[in-house]
């Protein structure tokens, strides 16, 4: 794995962490130069491949994992990821996806793709008793890392449909670091008069977990997947994303502003329907990604 500030850093660090503590020894280095990012020593029985693989590991004899953080359209569209996967498939003993739907994607470049469940660290993103939260009723949160495409545009033209019903309502926008997306949002916001419901462009969070509990539904921009926002659900809070739309969950949306506004609102009028902790600890569990990604390395071994 490459050092750097990104959910991928942070699903490979919670997956060593809950393998050391199902009894596994777990070591993190870089794929240029082995520097250690975690964990001590230099034996391993298999490679789990996060970022690049060391080619001094391409013919040692060990199983290998590629574990698929990536979206298949992003990886394609910046025009590194899909090649550079392509290359590494017939190195790999099998790839490893988080994803319901992008698993027909993936096999389709390594048959041997299965399929785990994407968990977060239950001990780390979790219920807090709060006594100030961010302004709205409800308050929304979009906080995931801005990039290109991936952006809150849908959100805020969504929530002109979502004020118009509840003059409450209130969008908070976090984790812009790129002033060019700032300059860009804040020009939308005076030019399209969002300032009645647009309450906050800012930039790094710097509690996840905190900013999470002062908030009643989290959103987020990706589409046909989704990604690390899913730690909303183990701060106790509401989810919505249109790539999200596992195990028959009741908030779910088209990449459409109407189809998002709606169900911001459907939410809201039912937020107790879902008990958003539970469904965390039922479906992203990192423990149970962990036990079952185990098992695939078991196969091959």
């Amino acid at each position: 794995m490459n050092k750097e500030d990104s959910g991928l850093t942070k699903t490979t660090l919670e997956l060593a962490k809950y393998e050391e503590l199902e009894g596994h020894k777990a070591i993190i280095r870089q794929p240029t130069g082995g520097g250690l990012l975690y964990g001590h020593g230099r034996e391993y029985d298999v490679t789990c491949i996060h970022h690049q693989m060391d080619p001094n590991q391409y013919h040692d004899g060990k199983p290998k994992f590629l574990w698929m953080h990536g979206e298949p359209l992003s990886s394609v569209g910046n025009g590194i990821s899909m090649r550079a996967l392509v290359e590494m498939a017939p190195l790999c003993s099998a790839f490893i996806a988080m994803r319901r739907d992008e698993v027909q994607v993936w096999k389709s470049l390594k048959n041997e793709t299965y399929l785990v469940p994407k968990g977060i660290d239950l001990e780390v993103y979790k219920p807090l008793p709060v006594t100030e939260r961010l302004s709205g009723e409800p308050a929304i949160l979009y906080y995931e890392n801005w990039r290109g495409v991936r952006n809150p545009l849908y959100w805020c033209i969504a929530m002109q449909e979502v004020h118009k019903k509840y003059p409450n309502a209130r969008l908070h926008l976090y984790n812009c670091t790129d002033k060019r997306m700032v300059d860009t949002f804040q020009s939308l916001n005076t030019h399209c008069h969002w300032w009645p419901w647009l309450r906050s462009i800012a930039g790094v969070v710097p509690d996840v977990n905190l900013i999470l509990n002062q908030v009643d539904i989290v959103v987020s921009g990706l589409f046909p997947l989704y990604a690390r926002s899913i730690e909303a659900f183990g701060a106790g809070k509401a989810f919505i994303s249109p790539g999200y739309s596992e195990h028959d969950y009741p908030w779910t949306c088209s990449y459409d502003p109407r189809s998002m506004a709606d169900a911001i609102i459907k939410c809201h009028e039912n937020y107790d329907k879902v008990n958003y902790r539970k469904w965390a600890e039922d479906f992203h569990d990192v423990r149970n990604t962990v036990k079952e990604s185990v098992k695939v390395y078991g196969k091959f071994l």
